[in-house]
């Protein structure tokens, strides 16, 4: 293994804050409707990063639905608890098991909510009398986020020799986005109960290799295929459409193309995800709402403005560290890093660059950050994102943060892509001094591609300009 080192300079001088722009996005009321996914079973579900988000950036919003809490409520959030100043009121118009046909009053077998559906919760059945509705005056929301069909495909029609079965999908397809059909009566009913309302749908996840469905390579592929055809369905519709999947896929499985990358999903059903999972989706919703990233309330700085750089000095030799004081924080920030060509040659999961983070000296590592081909992992083992990583163009940040400032956020390794917050308070404590490591060590560079770019390290903890 080859070491390329990357140079720094021997001093710090903290420089001016940069902020991120003042808050000019006003979202408003926000309905999350779905299944458990949006529910939240064993996790809290995306919508609490994303409560999160917006109140890092100063968004104005408010969370309303028929729902409040997660199922079961001990591995949720408790409505109320507070981030930074601002309670979570965990509201939504999810429920564990449903199905597209109950929201969209098709059908209903359970009566999970009451019998209610979609024309119920906005007050456009003038009949129904259930508690299980909105105030159309107070409450009609200004963005709808939907994700629904998970439980059409996965549940109804997995166990019956899984969804790839042409009857199945033929089924489902029918249901789901043919005319008239279920995606048609919801987006019908959010249309007419808030016409200016904006409606932002979410493709459903794929999962990790199930417990007790069948898990054939043909079942992946059908849900990529669904994912499409919900797309296009979408675009006729004038509907603008998230795929969730962009950074949840596992892209170097290649005896499954589609399956989810198994951290990303929780470890009891392979289907729902985990909390880094709704991190990244969370994140990417929150960017299509034109809001910035998370900034853990630390302040803004852009990496233009740090005071150490590798591309001002001359390489240094292996034995030099760069001793830094661990309670007033410390940020490091690498630009231009790409590694590999992808799947040019196939996958390569264990070649790439890694940054490591010291607690002397004597190089008793108290973290690390690798970046392979296809994903970006800390410590070795946590996987924090899934992509192409040899066409990233976007920076990554590590942010070491000792006190982190109001309710509900915990000191550790904070890490960053571009303005997108991909891990939060990870593991690895350093002594009284952080020694960081200038150097990137890659596999081979002649034969394996590493583009490391230009090392910038300062001092303090920062999050990253506002993108």
């Amino acid at each position: 293994m080859k070491s390329v080192f990357l140079s720094v300079l021997a001093g710090l001088v903290a420089a001016g804050v940069v902020r991120g722009a003042e808050p000019a996005v006003e979202v408003g009321r926000v309905m999350c409707v779905g299944d458990s996914i949006t529910h939240g079973s064993f996790a809290p579900s995306y919508r609490w990063p994303l409560h999160k988000i917006f109140v890092d950036n100063g968004v104005k919003f408010e969370f309303v639905g028929v729902n409040v809490g997660n199922q079961p409520q001990k591995y949720g959030v408790t409505p109320g608890i507070v981030y930074a100043g601002v309670p979570f009121n965990n509201r939504h118009s999810a429920i564990c098991s449903e199905r597209a046909f109950e929201i969209a009053g098709r059908r209903n077998k359970s009566g999970r909510l009451g019998n209610s559906n979609i024309f119920d919760w906005l007050g456009l059945d003038k009949t129904y009398k259930g508690k299980y509705t909105i105030d159309p005056q107070t409450q009609m929301p200004d963005v709808f986020i939907l994700m629904i069909g998970t439980n059409d495909t996965y549940s109804d029609y997995g166990d019956r020799g899984g969804i790839g079965a042409k009857n199945y999908y033929k089924t489902v397809l029918r249901n789901l986005l043919g005319p008239g059909g279920d995606m048609d009566t919801i987006v019908g009913a959010m249309r007419k109960a808030a016409p200016g309302a904006r409606i932002l749908l979410l493709t459903i996840p794929t999962w990790h290799d199930g417990t007790r469905h069948t898990n054939k390579k043909e079942d992946y592929a059908v849900i990529m295929d669904y994912n499409e055809k919900l797309k296009t369905w979408a675009a006729g519709k004038g509907i603008e459409v998230l795929d969730v999947n962009r950074y949840l896929v596992d892209i170097a499985r290649t005896d499954k193309p589609g399956v989810g990358e198994e951290q990303f999903f929780n470890s009891r059903d392979h289907l729902h995800p985990t909390a880094q999972g709704d991190m990244l989706i969370a994140a990417d919703i929150a960017q299509r709402l034109g809001v910035g990233g998370r900034t853990v309330g630390l302040p803004r700085k852009a990496t233009s403005d740090f005071e150490l750089s590798s591309d001002e000095k001359a390489e240094i030799p292996e034995e030099s560290w760069l001793r830094l004081p661990a309670e007033k924080g410390v940020t490091l920030v690498l630009q231009g890093a790409a590694v590999g060509n992808g799947a040019t040659d196939g996958w390569d999961s264990e070649k790439g660059l890694y940054l490591f983070m010291c607690r002397n000296d004597e190089a008793r590592f108290c973290a690390s950050l690798q970046m392979t081909e296809s994903a970006i992992l800390w410590n070795n083992h946590t996987v924090l994102y899934r992509s192409d990583m040899s066409k990233n163009t976007e920076e990554v940040r590590i942010a070491w943060v000792p006190k982190p400032e109001g309710e509900n956020r915990k000191p550790g390794f904070y890490v960053w892509l571009g303005d997108r917050l991909i891990g939060e308070a990870l593991p690895g404590i350093p002594d009284e001094a952080l020694c960081w490591v200038p150097s990137a060590y890659v596999g081979a560079s002649s034969e394996f591609p590493c583009k490391t770019g230009v090392l910038r390290v300062e001092s303090g903890a920062w999050a990253p300009a506002q993108q």
